[in-house]
């Protein structure tokens, strides 16, 4: 088994409730193991584990060697079982599977490069792999290639970006593409046919800036290289942007004013938004974690609350059809994302304990099935600014 799960530390392989491989970690390939053919019951758990993550019946034929991989998010955990049967390319050449595990992340597309080569001339070495599929195999020539993954058709839509992948010759490789923790970036895996695996993770984060800050007041802020918002009056809710993944203290100033910004962690493969909020005399700086992975389950949709609104004490409350969801948000954070029924004329509404009427209210929301929407309440407590946007 190669565990292709970033969601889980280690996993075990169990065949017929015998335990095959222990204690693979992410990007970790167990050993093969002689088991019975015919008809098998194949088990996931947790390392150590006796309860079952997931459990498959599988058909084993004679003198045939297969790789279960367990992809998907924790809770989610799903397998795949490969058969190694592919012959060694010729000298010189390399054999290419890939396998999209990144079930959220839509259809993609892989481009094997030179390191300096521009996307703009460059044909995709494997279109359009939809998520859960494992495309035919590649033939190329055999040497170290620039390895770049972007949505299916859209050049400027990059997922990931290896600076330096290599293929040796006569080498037989499935390359598992596996979601990051935001849900569009993503990271791969090289796994050789009959041996290890090469870890290949994104360096890069999506991250994006809210400005909230009273008296509309104008926000510029950057991560590293990247500017993320230049001169933005408040409110203001920018769009993502890739920058470089770690721990730094972003650069953010207030009406020209530069602000003193502990170092904040960005993690790679991650969706984030930095909020900047509060009094113009003493804003605040927060980073939030946006989970945009997309429902696992059809008809619902993923909803929360974020509260940023400017000398406002006391939490809000949102409701959906007059059902309270996500518990009462306090301002400066947003409320964990929670799966409600997708479909149309929803009445949403926001209350604050301080007021008699809502901060908003919407009687004919729509949120379609398997949407991630965050409905952002900002401004300051004398004039409420309210957007509901569909993050994905």
């Amino acid at each position: 088994m190669v565990n292709a799960s970033p969601g889980y530390a280690a996993l075990d392989l169990l065949v017929d409730d015998t335990r095959e491989n222990a204690s693979l970690a992410y990007g970790a390939v167990g050993e093969y193991q002689s088991v019975d053919v015919g008809s098998v019951v194949t088990t996931v758990t947790q390392a150590g584990g006796s309860t079952a993550v997931t459990t498959s019946g599988r058909t084993l034929a004679k003198d045939t060697s297969y790789t279960v991989v367990a992809y998907g998010p924790a809770g989610g955990l799903k397998t795949a079982l490969l058969e190694d049967n592919l012959s060694s390319a010729d000298t010189g050449k390399s054999k290419l599977v890939v396998f999209n595990t990144a079930v959220d992340n839509g259809s993609l597309d892989v481009y094997l490069t030179g390191s300096d080569d521009a996307l703009d001339d460059a044909s995709a070495t494997v279109s359009a792999v939809t998520g859960g599929s494992v495309a035919s195999y590649s033939t190329v020539t055999s040497g170290t290639y620039r390895l770049r993954v972007t949505g299916a058709g859209d050049k400027n839509d990059l997922r990931l970006d290896v600076p330096a992948m290599t293929l040796g010759s006569t080498q037989v490789a499935t390359l598992i593409v596996t979601p990051g923790s935001g849900g569009v970036l993503v990271h791969a895996l090289l796994l050789t046919q009959g041996g290890a695996a090469a870890v290949h993770n994104n360096t890069l984060a999506r991250a994006r800036v809210v400005a909230s800050v009273a008296g509309n007041a104008r926000v510029s802020a950057g991560w590293g290289t990247r500017a993320l918002m230049t001169s933005g009056a408040s409110p203001a809710i920018g769009s993502y942007a890739t920058v470089t993944a770690g721990t730094m203290a972003p650069q953010v100033s207030v009406d020209a004013v530069a602000l003193a910004v502990p170092a904040l962690a960005m993690a790679a493969g991650s969706d984030s938004t930095l909020l900047v909020w509060g009094n113009a005399a003493t804003p605040q700086v927060v980073l939030i974690n946006d989970d945009n992975r997309l429902p696992s389950t059809s008809g619902y949709a993923k909803l929360r609350l974020f509260n940023a609104v400017a000398g406002l004490s006391d939490a809000l409350t949102l409701t959906v059809d007059f059902s309270a969801i996500g518990g009462d948000v306090v301002p400066g954070i947003a409320a964990a994302y929670t799966n409600v029924n997708a479909a149309t004329s929803l009445r949403l509404e926001v209350t604050s304990p301080l007021q008699v009427a809502p901060l908003y209210e919407l009687s004919d929301a729509t949120l379609a099935s398997r949407g991630v929407y965050t409905l952002f309440v900002l401004g300051e407590s004398s004039r409420v600014t309210s957007a509901l946007r569909k993050e994905r």
